[in-house]
């Protein structure tokens, strides 16, 4: 954890940080919540991003309406940096009708979503790694709207297809990486990597991490980033969406992240970790509460 005297002084605005701070700790709590309540929410399958919160606002502050993305089961902190709201996320964990996303029909954080003012959000299946295929078939939908002059907007836009470390094992994902290498899609692979599957470690799932994979694709650029450090986080995701939009080629962001919660609401964090003090030590929260009060900001 940084203290806020070792903080950096950023080029972040502060209006910037101000949001970042507010969605973040609107997750926390809604996380908090979740946990206060277990004997009714644990009822739901659902996961929250709790550790995971700085590198998935960093994204989703960023995207525009005309740009596509795949959140995953994990990312409820990236449907609320594009605009959802709490109960709106509450809605679709306990399966009621008025939920935007399905009418209640689908697992927490598995949206699907259509509205004017945010991201596309294409529906998706609930087993992992499901949705890397469609979501390059997007990026490939972008592409040929552009080269057949039918893209209306002056912004080109991007497409994220966002997903856990474990699921880079599976198949459909290594199409997708390859499709997208050959064909030079608009597509950002976002990878949160909390080095956890379910309930086996890294070592025990993977023979390398999700950077090593990527360099067997020629043609997609990759960056590993601090996916706890709200500015690192920030900062590439702005240069890394930039270069997508004007350059219109893939890449892989591997984001390394805690896991600070449980997997799931019925997979619970102390019946098989050892590590959960030592993960506590790299919590997003408090490494951006001092980030803000090392630029400007008071208690």
């Amino acid at each position: 954890m940084k203290d806020a005297n070792t903080a950096p002084i950023i080029s972040i605005s502060k209006d910037i940080l101000k949001k970042a701070f507010s969605l973040m700790s609107t997750a926390k709590s809604m996380a908090e919540l979740y946990e206060e309540n277990k004997e009714v929410t644990a009822k739901y399958v659902h996961a929250t991003s709790r550790g995971h919160e700085a590198i998935q606002l960093a994204t989703g502050m960023q995207l525009l309406p005309q740009d596509f993305m795949s959140p995953y089961y994990r990312d409820d902190s990236i449907l609320l940096s594009i605009g959802m709201s709490p109960y709106d996320c509450m809605l679709q964990l306990l399966a009621k009708r008025d939920d935007p996303f399905s009418g209640g029909r689908t697992y927490y954080s598995h949206p699907s979503l259509n509205d004017a003012d945010k991201p596309k959000i294409p529906h998706q299946s609930s087993a992992t790694g499901m949705q890397a295929i469609p979501t390059t078939g997007v990026a490939m939908g972008l592409r040929y709207r552009e080269i057949h002059k039918l893209d209306e907007n002056d912004t080109p836009g991007v497409v994220v297809c966002s997903i856990g470390d474990a699921a880079i094992t599976e198949g459909e994902v290594s199409e997708a990486l390859h499709m997208a290498a050959l064909k030079q899609l608009p597509i950002i692979f976002l990878v949160q990597d909390n080095e956890w599957d379910i309930s086996a470690n890294a070592k025990e799932i993977r023979a390398q991490d999700a950077t090593e994979y990527a360099a067997g694709f020629k043609g997609i650029e990759v960056r590993t980033i601090d996916g706890t450090d709200f500015s690192e986080s920030y900062n590439t995701l702005n240069e890394v969406i930039g270069k997508v939009r004007d350059e219109r080629r893939p890449f892989l962001i591997h984001a390394k992240v805690p896991l600070l919660n449980h997997h799931t609401s019925g997979v619970r964090k102390e019946w098989y970790r050892d590590d959960l003090e030592e993960q506590a030590l790299r919590d997003p929260y408090p490494t951006l509460r001092n980030l803000c009060l090392a630029n400007g900001f008071t208690e």
